[in-house]
Order: structure tokens, then C-alpha cells, then sequence
């Protein structure tokens, strides 16, 4: 069995540190554990964030239905020459 050992210290006048202190102060259990548990949790939680936004994208795609919108008319472009033929056959027709 390989142990490690680390020294933690608190700054009562810091909020942050004052607020963890008492939370370890009033465990009820190993504050080993909660440390360790806590050290875990903090590093993981990207990961966790990562895989719950993923499922909900996932599940909100389930749910829809997608619908093609039908294209309108197209418009179809003309070559120079045929703009030309175009304007003969108007003034041709009078028009």
C-alpha cells in the first residue's frame, strides 16, 4: 500500500477558505474522503459538462422533425447572345 501525504492549510480571513474549512469542521465522515471525492469531482466536471450538453442536443434533435422547404422558381441567367437574340425578337414583335 503506497501513501502520500499533504499538508492543507486554511486563511480564516479568506471567505473562500473559511467556508471550506467549516464545511470540513462539520463532517460527519472521513474528510479524507470528501477531499479526495471533491479533488475528483473539480477535474471532472468539464468532462461531465461536455457529455450532459452532447445527450441534450441529442435528444432535442430526436424530437424534431425536419421538412425540406420546396424551392421556388428558379430564374434562369442568360448569356450575352441570348440577351441580345432577346432584344432583336422584342423590337422584331414590336413589343
Amino acid at each position: 500500500m503506497s501513501i502520500k501525504r499533504m499538508s492543507l492549510r486554511f486563511n480564516l480571513d479568506n471567505e473562500a477558505d473559511r467556508k471550506a474549512w467549516e464545511l470540513l469542521q462539520n463532517l460527519s465522515g472521513s474528510k479524507n474522503k470528501a477531499i479526495i471525492s471533491a479533488i475528483n469531482g473539480y477535474f471532472e466536471q468539464d468532462n461531465n459538462l461536455a457529455e450532459i450538453v452532447r445527450e441534450t442536443i441529442a435528444e432535442c434533435l430526436r424530437n424534431i422533425s425536419v421538412i425540406q422547404a420546396q424551392a421556388g422558381p428558379t430564374t434562369e441567367i442568360l448569356s450575352e447572345e441570348e440577351n441580345e437574340l432577346m432584344d432583336s425578337l422584342d423590337m422584331f414583335f414590336g413589343e
